[in-house]
């Protein structure tokens, strides 16, 4: 392919637009899906403790029943026991109460798995299947709601996970970059325009505005030709990414 010279400048160089993507807008970015694997949005967290309250609730009438009844089976104890503790952790887990902060960070540190998305809607899906054994109504709301609310947090917590690791494995593995990068040349002549660009930019889980590619297309474009290749995108890459690694290393 044609020779093109490398001159990168984070300043964006005499006559370019200024537009290097700051190497603190990628960490930030880095840790933005980092906590989305660990804490799911004010809406879904509003939903899983109502999801904890109705969980406690129907554990608790169900106790309360079957001692008036002065009959309990082995497959309601299950559910009352398993009902209420997973009901009390999502209190705890999904709370944004002060109170509970000092709870929430022992429970995480001794249970680990408790501070990912994907396995806390796991066990309200459990929870959730488990009061369908126990066919009356409220146990059968409880069981949809449990159930809808676990799936989902399990969808969004897969969905944030895939991101960190692709913007983890771009940031990190240059034989990596280098396939993505191959991948978008899409007539294989060994440069990228501006619309593969951005779709690059995607796949490596960098979400931009139009300005923001725009600015950073033209800066790493620096014959404007309306083209880059491997080398300027690299190196602008490393230096985009350089914080970043720092913190990962």
């Amino acid at each position: 392919m044609p020779g093109k010279t490398t001159e990168l400048s984070l300043s964006g160089g005499s006559g370019k637009r200024e537009g290097l993507l700051p190497p603190h807008k990628l960490s930030a970015m880095y840790e933005e899906t980092t906590e989305a694997t660990k804490s799911p949005t004010t809406t879904i967290r509003l939903l899983a403790c109502a999801n904890g309250v109705g969980l406690i609730i129907s554990s608790i009438m169900t106790a309360v029943l079957s001692v008036l009844n002065n009959q309990i089976s082995i497959l309601d104890i299950v559910v009352i026991i398993i009902s209420a503790w997973v009901g009390i952790f999502a209190l705890f887990l999904e709370s944004n109460l002060a109170l509970v902060h000092t709870i929430r960070s022992t429970i995480t540190h001794g249970v680990p798995i408790c501070g990912h998305v994907t396995w806390r809607g796991g066990f309200y899906t459990i929870a959730g299947l488990l009061n369908f054994a126990i066919l009356e109504p409220l146990h059968i709301v409880v069981g949809l709601f449990s159930t809808g609310v676990g799936i989902y947090m399990i969808k969004i917590g897969k969905k944030a996970g895939e991101h960190l690791v692709t913007l983890r494995t771009s940031i990190t593995d240059e034989k990596a970059l280098l396939k993505a990068f191959m991948r978008h040349d899409e007539n294989g002549d060994g440069y990228l325009q501006q619309e593969e660009f951005e779709s690059l930019m995607l796949s490596l889980g960098v979400e931009l505005d139009r300005d923001e590619l725009d600015a950073i297309f033209f800066t790493i474009d620096v014959d404007n030709d309306k083209n880059i290749v491997y080398d300027e995108f690299r190196s602008w890459w490393k230096q985009t990414t350089s914080e970043t690694r720092v913190t990962l290393s």
